[in-house]
């Protein structure tokens, strides 16, 4: 199903590619007017900011030694106000499907990592 390549660089593009259909789908599916081009331009800085956020919860909980579950609840907020904000500010949605979107975006982050987990498992073993 997937070409074997156990390098870094095939997990960034997957993991890329994978969350930026997961959130264009997060911003797609709440949508009343079906607007594609706004979904996937909004998954595209949704994932940027993401990003971001990554690097900062990384440097703030370094330090704090708080360890992997404080990061990891930061990232899961994070994302579903990210994912609210880009279908606010973007698509310019309803309340109730904006805090749709953001739902639909943290479980297409989640699953994304689950997807991505599972393919490296899977070319390991």
């Amino acid at each position: 199903m997937l070409p074997v390549c156990n390098n870094e660089l095939w997990s960034v593009v997957l993991y890329c590619a994978l969350s930026w259909v997961m959130f264009s789908l997060a911003l797609y599916l709440p949508d009343v007017l079906r607007r594609k081009k706004e979904a996937m331009v909004g998954a595209l800085l949704i994932m940027v900011l993401v990003a971001v956020l990554a690097l900062l919860s990384g440097l703030v909980t370094a330090p704090l030694n708080s360890g992997i579950m404080m990061n990891a609840v930061f990232m899961i907020a994070g994302t579903a106000a990210c994912t609210m904000a880009v279908s606010r500010v973007i698509q310019q949605l309803s309340w109730a499907r904006t805090w749709l979107a953001g739902g639909l975006g943290v479980l297409g982050y989640l699953l994304t990592g689950i997807v991505l987990a599972w393919c490296i498992v899977q070319q390991a073993g």
